[in-house]
């Protein structure tokens, strides 16, 4: 089973992404290294102060990163040094990494069908999939798609979104205040004010 993500939306348009993104990265990137330095001092029975000492390295910065007092990380100057005399490094920190998480796929009764690994999405997003005509298979969302929405985010005009009336879960786009649809099998325009929106879809994953 391979899912293809076609991304409808580009989330990282905001200039306060960007800095959210590096402040992700940097959390990690001390996580790992204070993963790899305990281990390092756990396996090979040695102490911090004995490892910055045969490292050429200062034993007081060292154990404050390890105790959470230090504001700052050891340079990459210090983690070669520590790596030379460990015999291994510490794991390398990418942008994919800081932007990869996992959200639970339920269908429309709310029940759990399985996990999706995606990239590049923040905020509070709902994965569902639909048993049932999504009113866009026109438009390239049908029943068993996995289908991302951003429920944080006001829709705008021309929007795709995903509402629930008294038949279920829709697929719409949102056109002078009403929601019209692509589907051979829905074709009636429906009133914004009618239905509950959900939020704005953002990332449609195929299921092949």
């Amino acid at each position: 089973m391979i899912y293809c993500a076609f991304i409808n939306d580009d989330l990282i348009a905001k200039s306060e992404y960007g800095v959210k993104m590096h402040n992700t990265i940097d959390e990690q990137e001390r996580k790992a290294l204070k993963v790899w330095m305990r281990g390092v001092i756990q396996n090979q029975k040695m102490s911090a102060y004995e490892w910055a000492t045969k490292a050429g390295t200062s034993p007081t910065n060292i154990t404050r990163f390890l105790n959470g007092n230090a504001k700052s990380i050891p340079s990459s100057r210090t983690v070669a040094k520590l790596s030379h005399v460990a015999g291994t490094e510490p794991k390398k920190i990418t942008v994919a990494d800081s932007l990869t998480r996992t959200l639970e796929v339920r269908d429309g009764k709310g029940k759990r069908l399985r996990y999706v690994n995606v990239y590049g999405i923040e905020g509070k997003v709902l994965a569902m999939e639909l048993d049932h005509p999504t009113g866009y298979g026109l438009g390239g969302i049908n029943s068993s798609d996995t289908i991302l929405v951003r429920e944080d985010v006001k829709p705008q005009e021309q929007d795709v979104v995903m509402y629930e009336c008294k038949d279920g879960f829709r697929i719409g786009q949102i056109v002078d205040k009403s929601i019209i649809h692509k589907s051979y099998d829905i074709r009636h325009v429906i009133k914004i004010t009618d239905v509950n929106l959900l939020g704005k879809v953002i990332q449609v994953i195929k299921k092949f």
